[in-house]
This record gives structure tokens, sequence and C-alpha cells, in this order.
């Protein structure tokens, strides 16, 4: 079917609901109410009635726009948080839930349909029906999910009575949805389904197992050991020197697995006979390509940029603390978005006596009840993603049917020997008009939890009925109930009371870090899957690289002996509690040191590939013992760390590019002209003084801040011009993309240990990779990063418009917009931060901080065109747990409020940007202190 813009599909179904909108009227029987609105902008008390409360809620918003929602049972707090969050960001709401349940095409028709059925694909219906119909009618979690979708539902139906007004200046689209035909209310099974949604984000990722087997088919075919051209044989160790497991740092959280195998204690594993060796079929994978792009641009579309997510936590133990106190830290990075990803929240039944005793504060995930990261009376709470392999792609060998666009249509699959049938589930997607549609998803019918790639059955040369097709096997499409691990954790009361609530999270494993007023733990607790041994038998040649054996982070036969075969057990799973060292910190990084060694199928227990390569966990692992080593540790260094953008790359890379830039005979053998040369001599003179800070540098006057800030501009400039000029030959002739994170690892070791790598030339004492194979020239490291540098230069006397350096400030470069991700109309967007028309910055706000931060603002090293970035820190939270109660501080990229005539719609943004976090207000003083509003909340008579 041809394809429609989203904005498009979305402004005709606006014009369709115009009618709609126009036949809705009052109900004369409807209770009124009287609340100001959110952007009332003084103290006002305002009541509000709502049928089905077990009390009365009061509920004080703070200066913040920050709900402190106080009643007596958890039902009545939660049934007001899905009220009062929808009042704040149903737009945003709807837009997700739709998107996620694929439930687009029912208001905006045909032309939405394949939105929809990626979604239908993905599960997320199906898994929140499954996961909710299996727990029991009095589960804390399925409870929970009811209140806080009847506050919803509540919303819903006064609008609908036009006594809440949903009109949010920018996003018609949605607000004309809710007065279609097709609406209706939220389910329970929606929060579950959401949940999946949300884990999954962080989870599911068969595009890395494909595009591993990719690369490593294609380089293997672009670059043979055996070739007859000494140049192309010398890259066929290629594969281990971009993409080998070894992290850039070695930065582990803690020595080893806690069941007491550690890296020092490793088996020594002999080759075994491994039999034939498959080779992934490169075109099923490529069939497969395209749909698992889609799955990434619709994900994109609801949270924004997924590209360069990462985060970070830590906690640091009362002993090396000024106050005595733990302190727990937690910068989750996700996607920078307006609305932001996060909404505050304060939900207390302890005040009035009430049942459970919560008091518990935090952020939300926009459409999710309670606290998702935050902190009791007791303890607090913080999560980053673990990386976890929790997704394994099977090639099936297929007798039976496939249709021209690489759908299964029908068969069986071998398995064990013999054949298996090809089963489908079905599921029926309504639409704007018309009849609904069925859509048909196959799997293999004895590997629960599966479904074949949509696209990557390709047939077997010479036959008509054999095919091959890729099937994906993923921990989260089968039930669990992750909602209780947050319904846990609201009110623990210690370390262990919170570690118990873990045991509840089985997908999306996260590094939990918990602090009470004792002690600091850290756990991973997920179902992570137990593979067969024929899975887990990679061996790497040290000499030449090459793969024998099997390991689940690619593509592995799907015939039966690679399977799972049970779980890893609890002891197993990486945690920590109270260690000596005084402090815990995690950076998605390698938590044990399975990949020190580039393999991690070689281990005790294999638990994933594809982690951060350590950047970030190095930096914050340095900063921590320095500060346990000075003492007296307070929030305030905890705020400067997650502020910290001293360049990792800088650090490594700007000496050895000095040196080449003062190499005389280096220069001279290039022939350049006396002003290049001049601009080389200076640009090593403003390398060779830069500290390695990255301020923006916008309407800096401190001279040596502004050095800083041209300094890094002139070095990432360079660096996005050296690596594809190193790089872009073998990436080309292997039809492969160039990879940031793995490119800037390999220009690291090839300028500072370039020995360890495969392709390392002894005669030349530097890697074969400086040359470039598409020219008869025998290229030099020190030609490649001389151009690039040269480049650089070139590139901002062009962009910056001025042949002035000290005008050339980083932040003119470096930037963020928050954009929209709720779909608007023509006109301008007034939903992103800044808006596309904002006066003073059109371009988006200047940051700090370059790549591989602590801070991250982490941008394209092959694009030599944009610095800027689209995900970072969602939220800056910091707890010190004192004997009176948490001290919490944090901001979060955006507002409470979607609305853009709110106070409350970007203050928080404008504190982010600042790295600034203030106090949050948890005790009932503090809160009466900045109330800005009361709302009282009266059953219904």
């Amino acid at each position: 079917m041809p394809r429609m813009t989203y904005r498009f599909r979305l402004l005709l179904l606006s014009l369709a609901s115009l009618p709609l909108l126009a036949a809705c009227g009052d109900d004369d029987d409807a209770p009124p109410t009287t609340d100001g609105g959110t952007d009332a902008g003084m103290m006002t008390t305002t009541d509000l009635a709502l049928p089905g409360l077990d009390g009365e809620v009061e509920v004080v918003y703070d200066d913040r726009g920050i709900p402190h929602i106080y009643g007596t049972t958890r039902h009545d707090v939660l049934v007001v948080q899905g009220y009062l969050m929808s009042r704040d960001r149903f737009a945003q709401m709807e837009f997700i839930r739709r998107s996620v349940l694929g439930r687009i095409a029912e208001i905006a028709g045909e032309d939405s349909l394949e939105d929809d059925v990626i979604s239908r694909w993905e599960g997320y219906r199906r898994m929140g029906v499954e996961i909710y119909e299996s727990l029991p009618t009095d589960d804390p979690a399925r409870l929970s999910a009811e209140a806080f979708v009847e506050g919803i539902n509540l919303y819903i139906d006064a609008v609908m009575r036009r006594e809440e007004d949903p009109a949010v200046m920018g996003a018609d689209v949605i607000n004309l949805v809710i007065f279609g035909s097709s609406f209706g209310h939220w389910e329970p099974a929606d929060i579950f389904a959401l949940a999946r949604f949300q884990s999954a984000n962080l989870s599911f990722d068969p595009r890395d197992d494909l595009n591993r087997s990719a690369r490593l088919a294609l380089i293997q075919q672009a670059f043979p050991a055996d070739d007859a051209d000494p140049r192309i044989a010398a890259r066929s160790g290629l594969f281990e020197d971009l993409f080998t497991q070894r992290p850039a740092r070695e930065a582990f959280t803690d020595d080893g697995f806690p069941d007491g195998t550690t890296m020092a204690l490793l088996p020594v594993i002999d080759p075994r006979p491994f039999g034939a060796r498959f080779t992934p079929n490169v075109r099923a994978i490529r069939g497969a390509m395209p749909f698992l792009d889609r799955i990434e641009e619709r994900q994109s579309r609801i949270f924004g940029d997924l590209v360069t997510r990462g985060s970070n936590n830590w906690t640091v133990s009362g002993e090396h603390t000024a106050s005595g106190n733990p302190i727990l830290s937690n910068d989750p990075h996700l996607s920078l978005i307006s609305p932001a990803v996060w909404w505050y929240v304060h939900l207390n039944t302890a005040r009035m006596g009430g049942e459970d005793m919560i008091d518990a504060q935090g952020t939300a995930f926009a459409g999710l009840p309670g606290v998702v990261i935050g902190f009791n009376r007791d303890i607090a709470w913080g999560v980053t993603t673990t990386g976890y392999d929790v997704t394994d792609a099977y090639q099936e060998q297929i007798t039976g049917t496939c249709d021209a666009d690489g759908n299964v249509t029908g068969g069986t699959v071998l398995w064990m020997g013999g054949q298996s049938p090809i089963a489908f589930h079905e599921e029926t997607i309504s639409l704007a008009s018309g009849d609904p549609i069925t859509v048909r998803f196959p799997y293999a019918s004895h590997r629960p939890g599966s479904q074949f790639l949509p696209g990557s059955c390709v047939a077997v040369e010479g036959t008509t009925d054999r095919f091959v097709a890729v099937s994906v096997r993923y921990t989260g499409w089968e039930p669990s109930n992750e909602l209780a691990t947050f319904t846990g954790l609201m009110t623990a009361t210690d370390v262990e009371s919170g570690r118990a609530a873990l045991d509840a999270f089985e997908v999306g494993s996260q590094n939990f870090m918990i602090v009470d007023r004792d002690d600091i733990m850290w756990s991973t607790q997920a179902r992570i899957p137990v593979r067969s041994e024929m899975a887990t038998n990679l061996v790497i040649d040290e000499e030449t690289g090459e793969h024998t054996g099997y390991c689940p982070h690619m593509v592995v036969p799907g015939t039966g002996e690679y399977e799972w075969t049970g779980d890893l057990a609890d002891t197993a799973i990486p945690h920590e509690l109270a260690p000596a060292r005084g402090w815990i910190a995690t950076a998605n990084q390698d938590n044990v040191g399975v990949t020190q060694d580039g393999n991690p199928c070689n281990d005790e227990h294999y638990v994933g590939a594809g982690f951060d390569y350590g950047w970030r966990e190095a930096r914050i692992q340095e900063r921590l013992a320095e500060l346990v080593e000075r003492g007296d540790i307070t929030t305030d260094d905890m705020i400067a760390l997650q502020a910290e953008t001293q360049s990792p790359l800088g650090r490594t890379l700007r000496d050895p590019i000095v040196a080449i830039l003062g190499d005389t005979a280096a220069i001279e053998a290039l022939g350049l002209t006396e002003d290049e040369e001049t601009d080389l001599a200076a640009a090593r003179t403003q390398l060779m003084e830069w500290t390695f800070e990255t301020p923006h540098g916008v309407g800096a006057t401190d001279t040596a801040e502004i050095a800083d800030s041209v300094a890094t501009t002139i070095f990432n400039a360079a660096l996005t011009r050296i690596i594809p000029l190193a790089l872009g030959d073998e990436t080309e002739r292997a039809m492969i993309g160039g990879p940031t994170s793995e490119s800037a690892r390999l220009i690291e070791w090839m300028l500072t240990s370039p020995s360890r790598l495969l392709s390392y030339d002894e005669a030349a004492m530097e890697s074969v990779l400086w040359d470039d194979i598409r020219t008869d020239a025998v290229e030099t490291k020190e030609e490649i990063v001389i151009r690039g540098v040269l480049a650089g230069l070139a590139f901002l006397t062009e962009r910056m418009e001025t042949s002035d350096w000290t005008e050339w400030r980083w932040g003119r470069l470096h930037t963020v917009r928050f954009n929209s991700v709720v779909p608007i109309l023509g006109g301008d967007d007034v939903l992103s931060i800044p808006a596309e028309n904002d006066p003073t910055y059109p371009n988006g706000f200047p940051r700090h901080g370059d790549w591989g931060n602590v801070d991250p603002g982490n941008f394209g090293l092959w694009n030599t065109e944009s610095f800027s970035f689209g995900s970072g820190a969602s939220q800056r939270l910091i707890v010190e747990m004192t004997a009176d109660g948490p001290r919490a501080f944090n901001a979060i990229p955006g507002g409470q409020s979607i609305d853009p005539m709110s106070p409350h719609k970007q203050d928080e943004a404008l504190l982010w940007i600042r790295n600034e976090q203030p106090p949050l207000y948890f005790t009932e003083q503090d809160v009466m202190s900045h109330a800005e509003r009361e709302l009282t909340v009266r059953p219904m008579d």
C-alpha cells in the first residue's frame, strides 16, 4: 500500500473527528467541578467529586506542579493519580496507549494499518491481557492497575461531559480523538501492556543478534584470509578489531558472579568437536531488517531517539559521607522528549493512618501507576539497564510456503531431526471504516514465546518448498508481573524487603540500587535464560579472530540443539550488599567481566553481550574512589558527578593527535600549503592547552572556559572526520554501516595500543586500517589524522561563518531540543522545548559535554554535519537517607504539564539545562510551605 506520513494521517483523522466534537453536549445531571486548573497561578483551594472513593483525598500541588496525594486507601490515591496524570498528560498517555496496543487504524483508517500490525506482532496487547487475567483478583498489582484506570476513565467521562477541558494547544489531534465513536475507556490490561512495552524498549534486541551475524559473514566475505591481495588478507581479522566484545575500559561493578565464579577463576575452555559450522543466511537477515527498522522507528516516534541510550546509578555508604548517611544517585538516560518521559507524584496513605502506610514519592512513566523510581520514608531506589541477553534469534529450516514479501505462510520446521508444525497467532484490527482485518503471525509450535520475523523467509536455491527464515524468542512474550516490584518497593522498609520486592521482576533486567538508613545494595534480579551447552561453546582464535562454535549473541540454528534449558539461579544473578570499598556503581557496562577477553560465552554463566564499553562507568568509578579517599562526601558531590563532562576520548586521543600535528616530517611529506601548516600549528596549540573539560561556551566571557569550548569543538570536528577517513574503505567494501561506539574504541586502540589489534603491521608499527584500500597509495596514520584535522577546520570555518576561532563555541553545534512526540497538525510546534521558532535557541539549547561523558550528549561519530543529540539524563535523582527520612533532589527535562500555557510546561527543563536539582518536598511541613494550590477530592454522594 502507498505509505503516508504520520502527520498527514493524523490530519485526516482530525478532519474526520470535527463533526463529532460539535455533536457532544453537556450532561445537565453531571456534578460540577470548580478546579482552577493546573495553571491557576495563585494559591487556591478547590473541590472535586469522584464516584467510588473510599474516603476523602487531599491533594497539595507544590510550586513545581507536583501533586502530593493524601488518602486513606491505596485504591483512592491511585484513582486520583490516574485522574490528575490525565489532566497533565492525557494527550501523551493516549497517543502512547494507542500506539502500543495497535489501535491507531480504528481512528485513522487503513493508512495506519502498518503501524498497528507491527504493534500486534510485538504482542503488547496480547501480553497485557494474558498477564492481567493470570493474576488473582486480590493481587496488589492488579488492584493498582484497576484503580489507576478507574481514575483515567473518570477523567475521560468528565471530558465527555465537558466538566474538564482537554484542549491542549499543539495536541489538537488527540484532543479530538477522545470524541470519536470508537474511543472507549482504558482497560486494566492496558496498564500491563504499557508496562511490557517499557520493558521491551530496554531488553528486546533481536536486531543486535542479526547485525552481528550479518557483519561477521560480510566481513569474512569481503576480507578472506587467503585473498591473493595482501592488503585484503591483512584485514581478515577486522570483525574482532571492530566488533569485539572487549570493553574500552575494564570497569566492572563486581569481580565475577556472586556464586563464586570470578574473572580470576574462569575455567579454561578447550576446543570441542563442533561439527560443521553453519553460516547465517545474510539474505534472510537483511530481509528481516526493514521490519526491525520499522519497530525502531515506531518506538522512536513514541519516545524519541532510542539509539544512544544509557544510564548511571551509584550508591555511597554512610561510612564515607559527611552526614554518615548513605546516598543514592540515579540518572536514567532515555529519550529527551516533550512532554518528558517521567511525571512526578507523591502518594501517601500514612498521614491519615490508612491502608499499607504508603508514603512514596518519585516519578512514574506517563500512563503507568505508582512510583517507578523514587523513595519512601525508609528506602530509596534507582535503576539502569543491564543489557542482559533475553532475546535469541534462530535460523529455521522450513518445509512449506512463504509469500512474495518473505513472510512464512505455513508448513513445518526442522526440529530435533523431525518436523514441527508452524502455528499462528491471530489478531483482529478494527478500522475507522469498513470491516476489521485479521492478521496472522507464524511461530514454531515447539518453542514458547517465539515468532518468525516478517520478511526473513528466503527460498533455498534449487527448491520450491524449502526455505530459510529467522525466528525470535523473547522472555517478554511470556507472562510475568513486573508491576508488582514497584508496588512492593513503595512500602519496603529496608534493603532486604526492597530486595524481596525485586523477586517479581522478570523482564527488562535492571540494575536496581537500593539504600536504607544503614546499607547499600545492588541487584540485577531478572529472568535470564540458561542456554544449552551447544549454544554457548564459542571459541575465538586469538591469532586470526576465527570463530568456532556458537554464542546466543548471534543467530544460532533453530534445529533444537541450541535452546533454552531453564533460568539462571538467583544465587548466580549479579548482586552485591554493602561492599567493603564503600560504593557500588553501574552504567550499562559489563557487570562482572564476562567480556574482558572478548568472548562472552566462555564463562561459567552466559548473561549477555553488547554492553556499554565502559567509558562512563570508568569515570564514575574513578571519581567515587577519589571522593571516598577524600572523605566527607555530600549530595553536592553527587550532583557534580552527575554533571561530569570531562571528555573520555579527549583524554586518550588528544596526546597522540597532538604528537602527529607536531611531526614536521609527516607534514612536509604531504606538501601542505602555508595556510594549512599555520592552521595545524594553531590547532595543536589549542588542543595542547585543553583541560578536557567541555563547556558549551555560548555567552561565556572567561578566557579559560572559551579556550576549552573551542578545543572541544576542534577535537570533535576532527574526530568525526578521522574515523570515516580511517575506516570508511573497510565498511564500504564489507557493505556495513559505520558503528559509533565500536569505531570510537577502535580509533583509541589504533592510536594508543595498535599492537593489540589483529590488523597490526609489525613492520609499520601501526594498524593496516589506516591505509585506504580504495587508492593505490599506502596511507599512514599521520596522513589520515592530519587530513582529518584540516577537514574539521575547514568545516568549522564554513559552518561558523567566521575564521575567528574564539567564536567557535561548542554549544553552537552541540545542542539538544526536547522534541514533541505527540502528533501535531500544521503550524508551529509549541510542544517541543525550546519551540522550533524560539528566538533565543532556534537550534536547541547549547549543551556541555561531548561523546561518552557521565552526563551524556552523544552524537554520531560518523556524522560530519550534526553534533546535536536526542537522549540523555531523563531525570537526575539524588537521595540521602537520613534518620528523619529522605533528602531528595531531582529535575526532569520538561515539566509536569503538556499544556504550553501552564507555568509547569517547561520549568523543569530550565533547571535541567543548568544542571540544577532543587530539593523535592516530602514532609508535610515542606510540602505546605511550598504549596501552590490545594484540591479536595470527595466521594460522590
